[in-house]
């Protein structure tokens, strides 16, 4: 990658707004499964591992910077369903299960929709001061600014044998 486009990429995420900065990481998340896809199917196993882990800390960012108080029930379903593709991409990387990879590709690609529309909508309604107006909230926080819309995370249909037990809700300090 050139020197350039290095800095424009670093300058875009350093300058992005909250809500961008959420849409930047979905999007990363998924283009590392995707290129971990390839690898696998070029054969280069240390790339395919090595862009595996990349979405893997991608999603585990996304789950930690979760806020329980603002977000209550969809920051709860958001945490359970970023616990379960972390488990499926934990065994894909073990069992080389290619379709458990595809799967997560999926839900990223169905909430990335519904946070690029909930974003879309909150830039319409005039930003947070048009929220803040018709009795929304002032956070910042993008979790809190679609509340009102609530986007709803895809549930697995059913959950993988041995998968992890549901854990409790993390404390909030």
């Amino acid at each position: 990658m050139s020197y350039g486009l290095r800095s424009y990429k670093s300058s875009r995420a350093n300058t992005a707004s909250r809500e961008d900065l959420l849409i930047l990481l979905y999007e990363g998340a998924i283009r590392f499964l995707e290129k971990s896809l390839q690898a696998h199917t070029a054969g280069t196993l240390s790339e395919h591992k090595m862009m595996l882990q990349r979405a893997m800390a991608i999603i585990s960012e996304l789950q930690n910077t979760l806020d329980f108080e603002k977000g209550g029930d969809l920051a709860m379903q958001l945490f359970d369903l970023y616990n379960y593709m972390l488990d499926r991409l934990t065994k894909a990387n073990i069992n080389r299960d290619m379709s458990a990879i595809s799967e997560v590709i999926e839900h990223l690609n169905v909430l990335l929709d519904g946070w690029r529309q909930a974003v879309a909508q909150v830039k319409r309604q005039g930003g947070m001061a048009a929220l803040v107006a018709n009795g929304g909230s002032a956070s910042t926080d993008p979790v809190d600014t679609v509340t009102a819309s609530k986007p709803v995370a895809p549930r697995p249909q059913q959950k993988a044998p041995g998968a992890l037990p549901r854990l409790s809700r993390p404390q909030v300090l």
